[in-house]
């Protein structure tokens, strides 16, 4: 998230999508397809099907991975993830696939170290921090940046650009229904979740910060949207017009108050966040409702794809059942 960040950082918003010269069967290795992606700076055009693919963040990492494509490069955003900075979910990375180091303070991608991968499209999202990050990118190759406004991608928006891109539509199709499915019958087996709050935040020890993701229209916030849940009231109407993420005092913990709370103790413990004033009097903790989650997981549902959020609601099935019962 970008505030629920050291975790990873995203954008969005509405997407939009334009495709010339491509019919809906049209063959994936066509080289006369072009496909035009809208974006937050503009529009990029791509010409025939890329094949050196660039993945600009955990996201993109795993669209690529749902069509059987391998980045050549990659940054995943997981400085806690394994040796190679890649998530539980993410092992099918293919072991040649370079580790991009990108800045740990902005989060923007090294422009040599991509340039030196010779790619054909660069998926940026969030890492693509600034316009002319952007247009440094877009001269090594076609660069595709966040999707719109909000501070994370849509998953679902992110496939289908990619099944666009790889003449794939089909595929992006199936990939999404599958997840969706998936996401549905947990919510089917779980009524009671209908109607209840959901908050996804993380605690920085070092900074003594929480930071509550506060966008009703965010990424993030979408998983627990299609299972019936919503953000606090009171969180959206504080985080206001701006949305995104909210940064607050540890005098503030009554800011998490909602059903269900999946909590980051970034860089502490459960202990530790227990102890804060007020922390065990949330509705959450006195009713089994808060996860505290592990890095990974917190990942999982801060930018969202289709595997991730298998593998981050596993891990919160028995504080969902609570919530639901």
């Amino acid at each position: 998230m970008r505030a629920l960040k050291t975790v990873a950082v995203a954008a969005l918003g509405t997407m939009t999508l334009l495709v010339a010269s491509c019919g809906e069967d049209a063959a994936a290795d066509s080289a006369d397809r072009t496909t035009a992606v809208e974006h937050t700076y503009g529009t990029t055009t791509i010409d025939g099907t890329p094949t050196r693919i660039v993945a600009g963040t955990s996201q993109w990492v795993d669209a690529l991975l749902e069509f059987g494509v391998q980045p050549v490069a990659y940054h995943s955003g997981a400085d806690r993830g394994d040796e190679r900075g890649l998530f539980p979910w993410q092992s099918d990375v293919a072991a040649d696939a370079v580790e991009l180091e990108a800045s740990a303070s902005t989060m923007s991608l090294p422009v040599e170290q991509i340039a030196a991968q010779t790619p054909d499209l660069i998926l940026g999202s969030y890492t693509v921090t600034t316009r002319s990050d952007f247009d440094k990118l877009s001269q090594i190759a076609p660069t595709v940046p966040a999707l719109g406004d909000a501070q994370v991608d849509e998953w679902e928006d992110q496939v289908t650009v990619l099944g666009e891109i790889l003449g794939q539509q089909d595929r992006a199709n199936e990939i999404i229904t599958e997840a969706n499915a998936d996401i549905d019958a947990l919510a089917d087996r779980l009524p009671g979740l209908q109607g209840k709050t959901a908050a996804l935040a993380q605690y920085m020890f070092s900074t003594n910060q929480i930071i509550v993701v506060a966008d009703p229209d965010d990424g993030a916030s979408s998983v627990f949207e299609r299972l019936g849940m919503s953000v606090p009231r009171a969180l959206v109407d504080e985080a206001g017009a701006t949305g995104g993420r909210l940064t607050l005092s540890p005098e503030r913990v009554d800011a998490l108050t909602a059903d269900l709370v999946v909590m980051l103790p970034n860089g502490g413990s459960a202990e530790q966040l227990n102890a804060l004033p007020g922390f065990v009097d949330l509705p959450a903790v006195r009713e089994g409702g808060l996860a505290v989650v592990d890095y990974p997981t917190v990942v999982g549902f801060n930018t969202p794809s289709a595997t991730s959020v298998r593998y981050s609601l596993d891990r919160i099935t028995p504080q969902l059942e609570a919530v639901a019962n």
